[in-house]
């Protein structure tokens, strides 16, 4: 690089969007070689890009504080200003941004490459029209070129921030400011991308990809964004007009505000910019008609510093790095980190010792210009350097690559929230600054490499986090989505019906039925079933075909306790069954989520269920259906007609003691007509066996649920015969009686009836000595002294029915007892002897009962009844079956002779009770 005032030097001035950045890389391709310094490391791996393109990696390279890429045929190279390398000797020489030598803190660099930075050929200056002034006064053989702006940029006034146009930048001056205003439009617009000067130049670019590409619609910036980042925003909003400048918190500068709002609009694209509501009074009608007419007051000054300052003492350095400038348009700069950490490492003692050493002083100068990529102060900055500082200034002069280690190791977690992970960038990029000296610590490139991938990992986990807190990818997509008038975005449905939208799941579709993402905001329910219902018409489409064509494999009953009987495909309900003309033809109440449909459609779908149902019905309960058939068939005699209907409305299966009027007035040639169908006429109940079956069950209990309104009862068990509990309905139309302490279904009871009657037919019963209680009445009132002269050694009365099957079925003692009660069966003697009897089913005494005696006084006379005048006037006195009427005194009638052309009575059992009675009896007549 030459400092010769011979060759070419040319200023492009003007405002942003002239083109100033393009005709640099124009110029630095057409030469032989060349390099252009930026103010960004991001703006200077933007270009870094374009000339690759143009005259391929192994010709450029990339030279930035933690990023060097220098092939070894390298003839063209972009870089920071800070970075850029002077001595080195290229045909052309480009200085960007040259205004920023007014920048306090890094403005004596940008000068410095201002006044010194030459190309061999040609040498262009860019900058704003601001600084013209001041190139004359200080270059004063440069070509100043004005450049106009390709697009005209307005005011647009104030706005709210959901009333902002898409394509927007809303720039603020602080993190807390950013982050508020990215929470917002995500509220309210799907998200925004951020971009601030402490992000990665990775995490940067990735959140601007994400803009550019369209995935949000606004970005949220720092003033990062005024240097010369090339981004697509159509407006510029300010949030805030003052930011603080590191000393004092104060307004924009005219040239400032012209800067970032000159992000608006490119190439020939027109822009505007204006306010978030009215921060700090809002534009000044001044500051409005300068920013639009691109009159900006010229700068009066840029910052200088001694560029080469002595390395002789410490002393030395301090005070050539204090030398004010020569020319009265530059002026001292302000006192920098590097000087500031300098000062303070000046008052150590060890420092202090080796002032003298000028090795010593030029590899503290050197480390000191590390940045303070933590901003953690000078003070706190100063411990890292001077601990690099010692490691250069003994042994060999290279840093302790085990300290190093140790720092690039802590640092690597990728887990936390987005302050943690820009805090983590920050220390890396230290690190990664470090490694680029070579001269610093042994293997840099190794180090470089750990460095840098630690780097794009944690870059890659901040980008995440900040889509994830300020970026709500379904929101922007919908609300990009519901501007367009077709369908153009891709849906996918999942196998687990999870519904995608270009790839963002917005809900769930289950047959027929579309529920929003659960995790979805409430305000954006409405939002979401708009897009299902656009979307999702041809899917629906075809799921109604396949219902209506398909086989009965897909199709289901739902039967679950406590809820409507339901028809379900593929497992989701699609229709309820509800109250029908009869038990057997319910109505199909099609689910709502299929009247999105067309009407033929769901006309198809009403007429495959009905097929369905009554297919079900054949298979799973044709009995109850030919029961509903026969009762509605005219030519079924009335009587039986009228016991089908009631059987069809009872399910299947009634008791019998409720039918037993009907059951008795069946003529003789109508029974047959009930065992054709197939019945089982019971002792205490009329079913039909095919009906207990589990699915007949489940089909039989959704029908009477259907029938009734009510929702399906708890069923039991499918196999159970007995049990304890459950729901009363439930249970009967399970076809369980209840009997005693629970439930026993009514063929097994029917199977117990059986054998009972089994027995009673094989018991042995002489003729002369009938069984007790076998016929329906036996005269048992002989008389009880003829008892008494019976044989003593007679055989127990009644017979014995075996309990094994009772006991099989779980049934306890007195539950088996309560059964063969209602079964018209009476225990007779001891219980342990488990003796029976038939006594019949009686039959409720509908004749109302006769009031006994009044006590203490004699009974009123009456008629005699059929029964009392069978009986002689011994045996009036006596009650039924011979016991002694205890409410009349006994006659003083002497005893009526025994007649001997009367057989002799059986004598009752020893075990009887009545044996007692009977000798007593025996012993008063002998008396």
């Amino acid at each position: 690089m030459t400092s010769s005032s011979s060759q070419p030097v040319k200023a492009v001035l003007g405002p942003t969007n002239t083109g100033k950045t393009h005709l640099a890389v124009e110029r630095l391709t057409a030469h032989s070689s060349g390099m252009i310094g930026f103010p960004l490391r991001l703006l200077a791996r933007e270009v870094y890009d374009r000339v690759v393109a143009i005259k391929g990696a192994a010709q450029v390279a990339l030279v930035t504080g933690e990023e060097r890429i220098i092939p070894p045929d390298a003839r063209y190279l972009l870089g920071t200003m800070e970075a850029l390398p002077i001595e080195r000797d290229v045909a052309f020489v480009g200085i960007d941004e040259a205004q920023l030598g007014a920048d306090p803190e890094r403005g004596h660099v940008f000068t410095d490459r201002l006044l010194r930075a030459r190309g061999r050929e040609e040498t262009m200056i860019l900058g704003s029209a601001s600084i013209r002034g001041l190139v004359k006064n200080l270059v004063p053989e440069a070509e100043i070129v004005t450049r106009p702006r390709f697009s005209t940029l307005s005011y647009a006034g104030t706005s709210k921030l959901s009333r902002l146009p898409k394509r927007s930048a809303i720039v603020a001056f602080s993190a807390e400011e950013v982050y508020a205003i990215a929470e917002m439009l995500r509220r309210f617009s799907g998200g925004a991308a951020v971009v601030m000067g402490a992000l990665s130049p990775r995490t940067r670019n990735a959140q601007v990809a994400m803009f550019e590409a369209g995935e949000v619609d606004y970005l949220v910036a720092t003033d990062a964004i005024g240097m010369g980042l090339n981004l697509d925003v159509q407006h510029v909003a300010f949030a805030s007009l003052q930011k603080f400048d590191g000393r004092r918190l104060r307004r924009l500068t005219i040239a400032e505000m012209a800067q970032i709002a000159g992000r608006a609009g490119r190439h020939q694209q027109d822009g505007s910019f204006g306010t978030v509501g009215l921060p700090q009074g809002g534009f000044t009608p001044e500051e409005v008609a300068a920013i639009e007419g691109h009159h900006f007051p010229p700068l009066p000054s840029l910052f200088w510093r001694n560029p080469t300052p002595g390395f002789g003492s410490l002393d030395q350095l301090l005070s050539d790095l204090a030398q004010p400038p020569t020319q009265p348009v530059l002026r001292p700069a302000p006192e920098a980190v590097d000087i500031a950490v300098l000062r303070h490492l000046a008052g150590d003692m060890e420092v202090r010792a080796r002032g003298g050493d000028f090795d010593a002083v030029q590899r503290l100068w050197d480390i000191c210009g590390l940045p303070d990529f933590e901003q953690l102060g000078a003070e706190h900055h100063s411990r890292t350097i001077f601990k690099l500082w010692q490691w250069r200034t003994s042994g060999d002069g290279m840093i302790d690559p085990d300290w190093f280690a140790r720092r690039l190791a802590k640092l690597n977690d990728v887990e936390g929230d987005i302050d943690q992970l820009a805090s983590r960038i920050a220390a890396v990029r230290t690190l990664c600054f470090i490694a680029q000296r070579g001269d610093w610590i042994a293997g840099a490139a190794g180090w470089t490499e750990q460095a840098q991938a630690l780097e794009s990992r944690l870059s890659d986990a901040l980008h995440a986090a900040l889509a994830q807190r300020f970026v709500d990818r379904r929101l922007a997509l919908l609300l990009r989505d519901a501007g367009q008038r077709n369908a153009a975005l891709p849906v996918a449905v999942g196998p687990d019906g999870t519904v995608a939208v270009d790839g963002e799941a917005i809900g769930t579709l289950k047959g027929f039925q579309f529920k929003v993402d659960p995790v979805a905001k409430a305000s954006d329910h409405r939002m979401l079933l708009a897009a299902a219902e656009k979307h999702l018409r041809a899917e629906l489409a075809r799921r109604a075909t396949a219902l209506a064509e398909g086989d009965d494999s897909a199709l289901s009953l739902v039967a679950e306790a406590g809820a409507a009987p339901r028809l379900a495909w593929h497992g989701h309900a699609i229709a309820t069954l509800a109250k029908g003309p009869t038990l057997v033809q319910p109505s199909i109440q099609v689910d709502p989520s299929l009247r999105r449909l067309e009407p033929v459609q769901v006309q198809a779908i009403a007429e495959r269920l009905q097929r369905f149902v009554a297919q079900q019905l054949a298979r799973h309960a044709a009995p109850l259906a030919a029961m509903g058939e026969a009762a509605g068939d005219l030519f079924t005699p009335p009587r039986v007609r009228a016991l089908l209907a009631a059987l069809t409305d009872n399910s299947g299966m009634i008791g019998r003691a409720a039918v037993e009027d009907q059951l008795a007035a069946l003529a003789p040639d109508e029974r047959p007509q009930l065992r054709k169908l197939g019945l089982t006429i019971g002792s205490l109940d009329i079913f039909h066996p095919t009906l207990l079956k589990p699915e007949a069950v489940r089909w039989r209990a959704a029908l009477t649920a259907a029938q009734q309104g009510s929702p399906v009862p708890a069923l039991p068990p499918h196999g159970a015969v007995l049990q304890k509990t459950g729901s009363h309905a439930g249970l009967t139309i399970a076809g369980f009686r209840r009997c005693a302490s629970g439930w026993l279904r009514i063929d097994m009871a029917e199977k117990l009836a059986r054998q009972a009657h089994a027995a009673r037919m094989q018991a042995s019963a002489p003729p002369t000595a009938p069984i007790a209680g076998s016929g329906d009445h036996h005269d048992d009132d002989h008389g009880a002294g003829d008892e008494a002269e019976g044989v003593a050694a007679a055989p127990p009365p009644g017979f014995v029915i075996d309990p094994a099957l009772a006991t099989s079925l779980g049934l306890d003692e007195e539950t088996r007892r309560g059964l063969l009660g209602s079964f018209g069966f009476r225990s007779v003697g001891e219980p342990a002897l488990h003796r029976w009897r038939w006594s019949g089913l009686r039959k409720p005494d509908k004749r109302p009962r006769r009031k006994p005696p009044r006590k203490g006084g004699d009974a009123p006379p009456r008629a005699a009844t059929n029964g009392d005048l069978r009986r002689p006037p011994a045996q009036a006195a006596k009650g039924k079956r011979g016991k002694p009427d205890t409410l009349q005194k006994p006659r003083a009638d002497p005893p009526r002779p025994p007649r001997p052309d009367r057989p002799a009575r059986r004598s009752p059992s020893p075990n009887s009770p009545f044996a007692g009675l009977a000798a007593l009896l025996a012993e008063s007549r002998k008396d």
